[in-house]
């Protein structure tokens, strides 16, 4: 009470009161949900150097650049025949258990499910090794794309093609000389696909001025 009489007012109060305005403490907390929202779906600051993946900044082994992209998957086609395969087994033993059972029409439920699983299987097989790679050596560039088990091979003139520097993220990069085209960046982020086309072209840029 002695010090509230001679207006001491402890110095906690000195430090939170001019973040607590009316005005200014909802406006701290919009940005802060706005900054929070804008990192998770991308928005934010361009990423570092350290955060960006070699394969969109290229690499360099002393004669020509090259981009190798391939497809992101997370799990290995041996891992995943283990998985299919115990599916696949408890849905056998539930069919043939309800056959034995009486209930005959399971079965071939059982079995059709099993034959969805080897389809679903050797498709993620199949596409597990997909890949997309361009290659600049002197005024040449090479693009190669494996879809499936078709392996695509297209060349072109440096100095005479063209990249779009993409004005939509969600586009893929467009390469094109005079009549032929083909695109690239099938298996890179949407995100990384604007940073991606602009490497490409400054490397042809400084190809082109040697």
């Amino acid at each position: 009470m002695a010090f509230i009489e001679v207006g001491y007012k402890p110095r906690v109060y000195s430090y939170i009161t001019p973040q607590l305005t009316a005005i200014n403490y909802p406006t701290r907390i919009l940005s802060f949900c706005l900054l929070d929202n804008a990192k998770t779906i991308g928005l934010a600051t361009p990423m570092k150097n350290g955060h960006i993946p070699q394969a969109v900044l290229g690499s360099y082994d002393g004669s020509s650049w090259s981009w190798h992209l391939k497809r992101n998957i997370s799990i290995s086609p041996s891992q995943l025949a283990l998985i299919f395969g115990a599916l696949g087994l408890v849905s056998l033993l539930i069919g043939f258990a309800f056959y034995w059972a009486g209930a005959s029409l399971i079965l071939p439920f059982s079995l059709f499910e099993i034959a969805a699983l080897l389809v679903a299987y050797f498709y993620n097989a199949i596409h597990a090794n997909d890949y997309e790679t361009l290659t600049l050596n002197g005024n040449v560039i090479q693009i190669e794309s494996k879809i499936g088990l078709k392996l695509n091979h297209m060349q072109f003139v440096s100095a005479l093609t063209k990249v779009d520097t993409l004005g939509h993220m969600n586009q893929l990069i467009q390469l094109k000389q005079g009549q032929k085209d083909t695109y690239f960046g099938r298996y890179v982020h949407a995100n990384l696909r604007p940073l991606l086309a602009k490497q490409i072209s400054s490397r042809l840029l400084s190809n082109q001025s040697y």
